[in-house]
C-alpha cells in the first residue's frame, strides 16, 4: 500500500480579518510523531494542498508564511477569496468561512524523492502510471498535463445552504457532483481575470503528483495541488484554473512533479483489534481465531433458557484478547426476564414500536447491559445475530459513550441466514460512523471478517486483507450463472491478462459471485494473482462462492440496492449473461448518465465464437442515440467487442491516456 506523506486536513481556528476580497484566518493542523520525524526541520518542504471541494467551487485558499510547528500540532495563516468570479460564490463566503471549517492539509514534497523525466517517462511506458493524452516531459523533469476538452459549470446559481452543505457535509461532494455538470468544447477558453474548473484522466498507483504553477501565461492554478496515489484514478481529475493576466488563454495546462509515495507494510492485525503482535499470535489463525470464538458463542447459548428471547445472546468482554486464548474471560450476559408478546424480539415488532403502534411489545432486550458499562470502557460486544432496531438504538448510545469499541456478531439473520437486509446496511454505516468496529464470526466461511468501508459502501473482509482491499483497483464483472465454453474461458482470461498489463498487478474483480461463469472467472482471477470480491445476493437458484476475498450480503427484496455496492468499482464490463445481467446493464446505464457513478467506459464482451451476442442491444442503444433518448458521451463510452485485445486500446482511448 502506498500514501502521501501528509498530515490530516487542518481547519480553521480563528478568522483574523475580513475584506472585499477575502479572509484572512488561522489554521490548525494536527501532527503525528511519524510526519513530525519525517518532515522536522524541513518545512520548506512542505506544501499546503486545498481540499479538493473548496477549489471546485471557484475557492483559492494561499498559505501565508510557514507553519509554525509546536508539539503535536502546528498552526498556519491563510488568505481565502472566491477566485473564480462567473461562479458568484463570494456572497456566501461569510458563512462557511468560520472556525472549525476543514480547509486542507499539509504534504512533505522533498525534492529528493522527486522523479526525473527518464524515470517518469519509463513508468509511463510499462503503465506503472496513466497520465492524460497529449503530455510532456520538460528536461527540469516537470510533466505538463494538458486536460480534456471539458469545462464543468454549475446548472444554476448555488444557494447559501447549497454552498455551506458542499463545504461542510460528509456527503457535501455527492452534492457537488450531482450540480456541476460537464459541457464538452472544442477550446477551453479561459476568460481574463476569472476562472473555470475542467478534468483529465489520471491513474497514481505508487507515486503522488505536485502541481506547480511555473507559467501563469498558461493559467494559475488553484491551492488544491497534491493528486494522491490511490484516490487518484479516474476520468475526473479536476484542475481548476484562473487566468490572472488581462488576455484570453486557450487550453490552460500545468505543469508538475512526480513524487515516490510512502509504502507502507501492511500490518497484523487481529479481530480483536490490535495491530501489534502478541505471544498467542501464532494461534490467531483466521480459522483458530473463529473456532475459539464459536467456541465462546456455543457456551453462551447452551447456558439455560428462561424464554424464546433467549436465541438473541448478547455477552460483554472487558478483554476479548482472552477470547482468542481460550480463556474464560470477565464476561457480563443477560437474558430478559419475565414472559413477553412472542413477536418480541422480531425487527418487525421493532419497527412497528419504532412507528407509535400499539402493541405490547416489551422493550427490555438483552443489549441494556450496555448501559451499566462506564464511559470510555471500549468493550467488545458480542451478538447471536445482527442486531435489530432496539439493540441497535442500545449499541449507538453505548457508542456514543465510548462504552463499546467493537461489534462482533455471529450469525446476519435469523429468517434470511448468512443475508443482510437495507436496513441492516444502514446499521453498519451508522457504526462507521461513531467509530465502532464491527466484525463476523461467519461460520460457513470459518473465518472472522472485519466490516471495511471503501468510500460510501463496506464490505467484509480478513483483517489481513484490509490493506490490499482498499488500494486495489477495481474492475465490476456481470455474467451468467451457467458456464461459457473452453474458447469462451480462454478469451476471458485474456482480456483480464490485458486489464493487468494495463495498470498493473494491484486490480481486483468484483461479481455477484454465482455459480457459471461468474465463479469461472473467480478462479481465473486468483490465478492471475488478482483481488476477488463478491456481492451476495439471496437467490433460489445460486450457491455462493467461498473464495471470494471481500464480500457483502444481500437479501432478496435489497436486490437494486445492492448495484449501490458496485460502485466502488472503477470500471464496468459484461460478458454474456442473462435477464439478472440485463438488469444490472440498466441500473449502470442509468447511473452513469444522472452522475451517481463517474463516467467510464462500459465493455460489453462475448468471446463465444458464435453470434455476436450483445448485438440486439447494440442495434437498441444505437436507436435511443438517434431519438436522443440517450446522451452521445454515454455512447461514446461504450464497446462491444469479441477481441479482448480490442479492450485496453478503447481504455485508453476512452480515458484519454497518454
Amino acid at each position: 500500500m502506498y500514501a502521501t506523506p501528509e498530515t490530516g486536513d487542518g481547519w480553521i481556528t480563528q478568522v483574523i480579518s475580513a475584506d472585499d476580497t477575502g479572509f484572512t484566518v488561522a489554521a490548525r493542523f494536527s501532527i503525528s510523531s511519524a510526519f513530525r520525524e519525517l518532515a522536522g526541520g524541513r518545512e520548506a518542504d512542505l506544501v499546503f494542498a486545498a481540499r479538493s471541494r473548496l477549489a471546485r467551487l471557484g475557492i483559492n485558499i494561499l498559505p501565508l508564511g510557514t507553519p509554525a510547528f509546536d508539539s503535536d500540532h502546528c498552526d498556519l495563516q491563510l488568505r481565502i477569496i472566491a477566485a473564480i468570479r462567473s461562479y458568484d460564490i463570494g456572497e456566501h463566503l461569510a458563512r462557511i468561512v468560520v472556525p472549525g471549517l476543514r480547509v486542507g492539509r499539509l504534504v512533505f514534497c522533498p525534492a529528493d524523492n522527486r522523479l526525473d523525466s527518464a524515470s517518469v517517462h519509463a513508468l509511463i511506458r510499462d503503465n506503472r502510471l496513466q497520465v492524460p493524452a497529449g503530455f510532456s516531459l520538460d528536461g527540469n523533469g516537470y510533466l505538463i498535463i494538458r486536460p480534456q476538452q471539458q469545462i464543468f459549470r454549475f446548472q444554476k446559481p448555488l444557494t447559501t445552504e447549497e454552498v455551506t452543505a458542499i463545504a461542510t457535509h460528509a456527503d457535501g461532494k455527492d452534492l457537488l457532483n450531482r450540480l456541476q455538470i460537464r459541457e464538452t468544447v472544442d477550446h477551453i477558453e479561459l476568460l481574463p481575470n476569472d476562472g473555470l474548473v475542467t478534468a483529465c484522466s489520471m491513474f497514481l498507483h505508487r507515486h503522488y503528483i505536485v502541481l506547480r504553477n511555473l507559467d501563469e501565461s498558461l493559467g494559475f492554478h488553484l491551492q488544491a495541488t497534491v493528486l494522491d496515489p490511490v484516490s487518484t484514478r479516474g476520468t475526473n481529475v479536476y484542475l481548476e484554473f484562473i487566468n490572472r493576466t488581462e488576455q484570453l488563454i486557450i487550453n490552460p495546462s500545468v505543469a508538475a512533479s512526480v513524487h515516490e509515495a510512502i509504502r507502507i507494510e501492511p500490518r497484523r492485525r487481529y479481530w480483536h483489534g490490535h495491530s501489534t503482535a502478541h505471544p498467542d499470535a501464532s494461534e490467531t489463525s483466521d480459522q483458530t481465531g473463529c473456532q475459539a470464538l464459536l467456541d465462546i458463542f456455543e457456551r453462551l447459548e447452551a447456558m439455560p433458557v428462561h424464554d424464546r428471547y433467549s436465541h438473541r445472546m448478547v455477552a460483554v468482554a472487558r478483554d476479548p484478547r482472552g477470547l482468542l486464548r481460550g480463556d474464560n474471560p470477565e464476561l457480563l450476559w443477560t437474558q430478559p426476564r419475565g414472559p413477553r408478546d412472542p413477536r418480541g424480539g422480531t425487527d418487525l415488532a421493532a419497527s412497528l414500536v419504532a412507528e407509535g403502534l400499539e402493541i405490547d411489545t416489551h422493550s427490555e432486550y438483552g443489549t441494556q447491559i450496555l448501559a451499566q458499562l462506564p464511559d470510555g470502557a471500549e468493550a467488545t460486544l458480542l451478538l447471536g445475530y445482527f442486531p435489530n432496531l432496539i439493540e441497535h438504538s442500545q449499541i449507538c448510545a453505548a457508542g456514543l459513550r465510548k462504552a463499546i469499541r467493537r461489534v462482533v456478531f455471529r450469525r446476519a439473520s435469523f429468517e434470511h441466514g448468512p443475508f443482510l437486509s437495507s436496513r441492516d446496511h444502514g446499521r453498519l454505516a451508522d457504526y462507521e460512523g461513531l467509530g465502532l468496529e464491527v466484525f463476523w464470526c461467519n461460520e460457513d466461511r470459518g473465518h472472522i471478517v472485519r466490516h471495511v468501508f471503501r468510500g460510501l459502501r463496506g464490505y467484509f473482509t480478513t483483517p489481513d486483507k484490509v490493506d490490499r482491499f482498499s488500494s486495489c483497483l477495481i474492475f465490476a464483472i456481470y455474467g451468467s450463472i451457467k458456464p461459457v465454453s473452453k474458447q469462451a474461458l480462454q478469451q476471458i482470461e485474456r482480456l483480464l491478462e490485458n486489464l493487468r498489463a494495463l495498470f498493473g498487478s494491484d486490480i481486483g474483480i468484483l461479481t455477484g459471485g454465482g455459480p457459471g461463469a461468474m465463479q469461472q472467472v473467480t478462479d481465473i482471477a486468483h490465478r492471475l494473482g488478482l483481488m476477488v470480491g463478491s456481492s451476495f445476493i439471496e437467490t433460489v437458484d445460486q450457491t455462493t462462492n467461498q473464495s471470494a476475498e471481500f464480500y457483502q450480503t444481500f437479501q432478496a427484496r435489497s436486490r437494486q440496492a445492492r448495484q449501490r455496492w458496485f460502485e466502488i468499482a472503477s470500471f464496468h464490463l459484461f460478458l454474456v449473461g442473462g435477464v439478472g445481467t440485463l438488469e444490472e446493464i440498466g441500473l449502470t446505464l442509468t447511473d452513469m448518465k444522472l452522475g451517481v457513478i463517474e463516467t467510464g467506459p462500459l465493455v460489453f464482451f462475448d468471446g463465444t465464437g458464435g453470434d455476436f451476442y450483445w448485438e440486439g442491444l447494440r442495434i437498441q442503444l444505437a436507436q435511443m442515440a438517434r431519438q436522443e433518448r440517450v446522451p452521445s458521451w454515454l455512447i461514446d463510452q461504450i464497446l462491444m467487442t469479441t477481441d479482448a485485445d480490442a479492450v485496453p486500446r478503447f481504455y485508453k482511448q476512452a480515458l484519454r491516456l497518454g
